[in-house]
């Protein structure tokens, strides 16, 4: 298909003085981006787009802005795929409500720079028609399912319907296509769109089963590291760093347990008891161990692994509503670049495509780059809003700068506080039970000991006494048989007598 990109060959060409320097300076810290837009196309060449009704009060096309819904299990069916909701403690972090104000946030980074786009929900009135997205009100339907194989596994697929509305005569013209700026043109009128995101994936994922999709919301985290892999390999760097970390750990650990075994091989159970008396008085050192040992594996899963495996929601959905608009990716093969020459205003805004070139570059930060776990823009750049306002002239109004209002729900940085708090929580209760149970065992240890000691005691006071005793009782003995002798060689003589005079 034709396309139409966008972006001045030098800011001068197309700002006032003071935009100029901004965009200088802008440019001279990204020299090497380029710029370029692509639209999708009909019959003879002429691009797609929707059309302003003639009649003010009109709701088709643009009059009072495209009318969406949502398939009644659209959300539901995707919750699941969301990486955010992995180790929720408990708590969903990704709802069906989550996923509605990131396609509401999508809309909005279009229509905030445009002052005739505008989008209206119309769900409630579709659930009660029940059609799906045959839905009477609806000129743009979400729905989510499998079957990304037909597609060559792409994370979502817009298809648009288009028809071709009467020629009208015009002051400005002969056209059938009314556009923003009161001017008619040629060309096919989107009528309907319809935004399918997908389910399943053809690659097993960690933590998913064979055959599904995954998608992160927040990118308060995500984005700088996919910053940095567009300049080197960030995600080779993070998990060099994080394996070294962790086999820094495993090591002393494998030397601890080495420890163990030997001290246990030459002492037994005292040997264990005194090696692990060794290691508890360095607290520290060990909870950083075991810290380590933790963290690095969780954090990756939870944190780091969705940036490079999952895609961003919310920049798909910004990306499939430049389609819905009329837009396709600029990196597609065989897509034609356009650039504008010229800034919007009253002078080219009647006939827009006379101030376009074609290029063969693109805007390497555009919303509508192909789907990549690699690229998240969020958005709208030089390039989208030069293409933006081709398609969607305006004479007055335009913006010189694309305005983005993001909302950041931080879950991110969550999933960051996650990993980390669940390794920090699990090595706190290894290294507290393993100092209680160590405090334990020294505690009956030591009554072990005073219990000896004071055996000991008993035992050697018991024999100092009996000793004592003894003593005390043998020199009575010998005192009794001193006082015997000196008795009887006192009476020996009157013995002696006795025995004559008896005799």
């Amino acid at each position: 298909g034709g396309v139409y990109p966008a972006h001045p060959p030098t800011p001068m060409e197309r700002r006032t003085t003071t935009h100029a320097l901004l965009a200088a300076a802008v440019l001279a810290c990204v020299s090497e981006l380029t710029s370029g837009f692509a639209t999708k196309t009909g019959k003879g060449k002429a691009a797609i787009r929707w059309n302003v009704p003639e009649k003010s009060t009109s709701t088709d096309g643009l009059g009072a802005g495209i009318s969406w819904a949502m398939h009644p299990e659209f959300a539901s069916s995707l919750v699941p795929l969301f990486k955010e909701n992995d180790f929720n403690m408990g708590y969903t972090f990704i709802n069906d409500e989550s996923i509605n104000s990131a396609i509401q946030r999508a809309m909005f980074a279009w229509a905030n720079n445009h002052k005739y786009l505008g989008f209206f929900n119309v769900t409630d009135k579709c659930d009660a028609e029940g059609k799906g997205e045959d839905c009477s009100v609806a000129e743009l339907y979400f729905e989510a399912s499998d079957g990304a194989e037909e597609f060559d596994w792409e994370p979502l697929k817009v298809f648009i319907t288009t028809g071709s509305p009467s020629k009208v005569a015009n002051a400005s013209g002969t056209g059938n296509l009314k556009t923003t700026a009161d001017t008619y043109v040629n060309g096919e009128e989107i009528t309907f769109a319809k935004v399918v995101f997908f389910t399943d994936h053809p690659v097993e994922q960690p933590d998913f089963p064979r055959g599904r999709q995954c998608y992160y919301l927040d990118e308060t985290f995500c984005e700088p590291l996919q910053n940095a892999q567009k300049e080197y390999d960030a995600k080779l760097l993070v998990e060099c760093v994080l394996f070294v970390v962790w086999a820094l750990a495993m090591l002393a650990s494998i030397k601890r347990i080495l420890e163990y075994i030997i001290g246990y091989c030459q002492q037994g159970w005292q040997g264990l008891t005194m090696i692990a008396r060794v290691h508890a008085s360095h607290t520290l050192i060990s909870y950083i161990m075991c810290l380590m040992i933790i963290f690095p594996p969780i954090f990756y899963w939870v944190a780091v692994h969705p940036c490079f495996l999952c895609f961003s929601f919310e920049s798909l959905a910004v990306s499939a509503i430049g389609q819905v608009l009329g837009f396709q990716y600029v990196n597609a093969e065989g897509v034609d670049n356009f650039e504008a020459t010229a800034e919007m205003g009253e002078d080219i805004c009647e006939d827009p495509d006379k101030e376009i070139k074609q290029t063969n570059s693109f805007d390497a930060l555009s919303v509508m780059l192909e789907p990549s776990t690699y690229d998240a823009n969020y958005c709208l750049t030089d390039s989208d809003l030069d293409g933006l306002y081709n398609l969607y002239p305006l004479c007055e109004g335009a913006k010189a700068i694309p305005g983005c209002m993001r909302s950041k729900t931080n879950l991110g940085f969550l999933r960051v506080f996650i990993a980390f708090a669940v390794p920090f929580f699990c090595t706190s209760v290894l290294i507290f039970s393993t100092v209680v149970v160590l405090r334990r065992v020294e505690e009956k240890a030591g009554d072990d000991v005073r219990k000896r000691l004071a055996v000991n005691a008993f035992t050697t006071s018991t024999k100092n006494a009996e000793q004592r005793i003894g003593g005390r009782f043998n020199g009575i003995r010998r005192k009794s048989r001193a006082n015997n002798v000196a008795e009887t060689e006192a009476h020996a003589p009157a013995t002696a007598q006795f025995q004559e005079v008896k005799v």
